[in-house]
C-alpha cells in the first residue's frame, strides 16, 4: 500500500474545505432567495387584497382622480361570452306599490358579447367604510357645486365632472356620454364593494325646474326624502308629479311595429332598438311611463341584485352608442325603473308618492296642484329671488300643516303688492298672466315629449 505524504494530504484536505464552504454558501443563498421569493409572493397578495397600501404611504381610502378611466383591454373572450344574469326583480302586477314583492330573478338581458372589445373598468373604493347616505352628483367643471356643503355638510358628496381630465378634478367618467347616466353608472361600478345604505343620483344645480317642491330646490329634495322608504321600496323617483313622463310617455311595442317617422318625439322612436339591446330577455313593453327627469334614491340592496359585470356592460353599451348623448340620456331615464326591477309602467298616485317620499301626507288637491308648476325648462333669472316666488317664511308656515306652501301668493303676502313694486297696486293679476301666457308659450316649444306630456305641461302653466 502507498500512503500518501503528508504534504499532499494537505492539500487534498484544504480542497475538501473550500469545497464544503462552498457548497454552504450555495446553500445559503438559495435559502436566502427562496425567502426573498416567498415575502415578495406575499406583498403581491398583500397589495391585490389593497392590505399593503397603507405601508407604501397609500391611502387606498381616498377618492383618486384617475379611478374611473383606466381602459382594460379584453383578454379573455371566454369570460365575454358568458350571459351575464341579473339576479334582480322584476314586478309587473302592482304598478302603485313601490314596495310590492317582485318575481323572482329575472335575466335583464344582458348579451352574450360585449359591445367592445376594450371595456373601461375602475378598480372599485373596497376599502371605504360603508356610510350611511351619500349623495352622487353630474357635474361640469364650471358647475358651483359650494350650495351642497353649505346646505347639506350631513352628507358626504360625490361630485362628478364629465368634461374634466383625471387631473383636473377628484372624479370623473371614461367619457362624457349619456349626460348623468355616465356618472351614475361610473359610481356604482367605482363603489360597488362599498356602497352606502341610501344613494341618492342628482344633477348639479340646486334649483332645477323639475325639482317637485315649490321652490324647485334640490336642498328641500334631500333634507325631505325618508331613507327609510327608500330602504324598503329600493328604488324611489325624486318626482312624484306626472308631468313629464306618465302616465305613459313611449310606446315601444307599436313604434317597434310600425315605425313611425315620429321626429316631434325622436326618443319614441329610438327606444325599441335600444330597448331591445339592453333587455333581450324582456317583452317589448306596450307602454312605458315614469316622472322625469333621471334623479332618484337606491338602497345598496338593490344595486347589489346586479353584479358588477352587468353595470360594466351597459355602461361600455353607453360608451359604444353611436346616438347622440342627449338621447341616450333620455333612453336610460325611462329605463332606470326598469334596471332596478319595476314595472315599465311606473306612475305612483301622487298623493301616496309624496307622503311617502318626503313625508308630505295629507294633502289637498290644492296642495297637489301646487306642489310643481312649470315654468320652463329654465327658471326666471335670479331664482328664487324674484317677485313671483313663494318664500321661505312662506313654505314654513304651510309646513306646519303639514303640506308645502303654494308658488301662488294670497294677497297679503303678494311682492308684486309691497312698496318695492308700487307700479302693481291695483293690477295683481297682470303679472300672473304674463307668466302664464309665457309658460304656456314654453310647453309648445318642450322638446321630444309626448303630446299627454305636453298638455299636462300646459296644465300646470303658471
Amino acid at each position: 500500500m502507498i500512503w500518501p505524504s503528508p504534504h499532499h494530504s494537505d492539500a487534498h484536505s484544504r480542497s475538501r474545505s473550500f469545497l464544503y464552504l462552498s457548497l454552504t454558501a450555495v446553500f445559503l443563498l438559495f435559502t436566502y432567495q427562496l425567502l426573498l421569493n416567498r415575502e415578495l409572493l406575499g406583498s403581491v397578495a398583500d397589495w391585490a387584497s389593497d392590505s399593503a397600501f397603507p405601508s407604501l404611504g397609500f391611502d387606498s381610502s381616498s377618492n383618486t382622480p384617475d379611478a374611473s378611466g383606466i381602459e382594460i383591454a379584453d383578454t379573455n373572450e371566454n369570460e365575454n361570452d358568458k350571459l351575464i344574469a341579473i339576479h334582480g326583480s322584476h314586478s309587473i302586477n302592482d304598478p302603485s306599490s313601490p314596495s310590492s314583492t317582485p318575481s323572482k330573478s329575472i335575466n335583464l338581458g344582458i348579451p352574450t358579447s360585449t359591445p367592445s372589445t376594450s371595456i373601461h373598468v375602475a378598480p372599485t373604493q373596497t376599502s371605504v367604510p360603508p356610510r350611511e347616505k351619500e349623495l352622487v352628483f353630474a357635474a361640469m367643471l364650471k358647475s358651483n357645486m359650494s350650495w351642497v356643503t353649505e346646505n347639506l355638510p350631513e352628507w358626504h358628496s360625490n361630485i362628478y365632472r364629465v368634461d374634466a381630465s383625471p387631473e383636473q378634478a377628484e372624479w370623473t367618467v371614461p367619457a362624457n356620454r349619456g349626460n348623468e347616466a355616465m356618472v351614475f353608472l361610473t359610481y356604482i361600478i367605482d363603489r360597488y364593494d362599498s356602497l352606502p345604505d341610501v344613494s341618492i343620483y342628482l344633477h348639479s344645480s340646486r334649483y332645477q325646474w323639475h325639482n317637485d317642491n315649490p321652490l324647485y330646490d334640490s336642498v328641500i329634495s334631500v333634507r325631505d326624502l325618508q331613507p327609510t322608504f327608500v330602504r324598503k321600496a329600493g328604488y324611489v323617483n325624486l318626482r312624484c308629479t306626472w308631468a313629464i313622463g306618465c302616465p305613459a310617455e313611449l310606446e315601444p311595442a307599436r313604434y317597434y311595429r310600425e315605425r313611425p317617422d315620429d321626429q316631434d318625439h325622436i326618443t319614441a322612436v329610438l327606444f325599441p332598438d335600444s330597448f331591445a339591446q339592453l333587455f333581450p330577455d324582456l317583452e317589448m313593453p306596450e307602454r312605458v311611463g315614469v316622472p322625469c327627469c333621471s334623479q332618484f334614491a337606491l338602497s345598496r340592496e338593490k344595486i347589489h341584485e346586479r353584479p358588477l359585470e352587468d353595470y360594466i356592460w351597459v355602461r361600455q353599451w353607453l360608451l359604444d352608442s353611436p346616438l347622440d348623448a342627449s338621447i341616450t340620456g333620455r333612453i336610460f331615464e325611462y329605463s332606470w325603473h326598469i334596471m332596478f326591477g319595476k314595472p315599465t309602467e311606473f306612475c305612483l298616485d301622487p298623493r301616496q308618492c309624496f307622503c311617502n317620499t318626503y313625508g308630505y301626507c295629507n294633502m289637498s288637491d290644492e296642495d297637489l296642484q301646487q306642489q310643481w308648476q312649470w315654468r320652463g325648462q329654465t327658471l326666471p333669472e335670479g331664482w328664487p329671488d324674484v317677485p313671483d316666488a313663494p318664500t321661505q317664511a312662506n313654505l314654513a308656515g304651510e309646513a306646519e300643516t303639514g303640506t308645502e306652501q303654494s308658488t301662488e301668493h294670497s294677497p297679503e303676502q303678494s311682492p308684486d303688492q309691497s312698496s318695492e313694486h308700487p307700479a302693481n297696486e291695483g293690477k295683481p293679476d297682470e303679472p300672473k298672466k304674463s307668466s302664464r301666457k309665457r309658460s304656456l308659450a314654453l310647453a309648445d316649444e318642450m322638446p321630444d315629449i309626448s303630446d299627454a306630456s305636453r298638455q299636462a305641461l300646459r296644465d300646470a302653466a303658471v
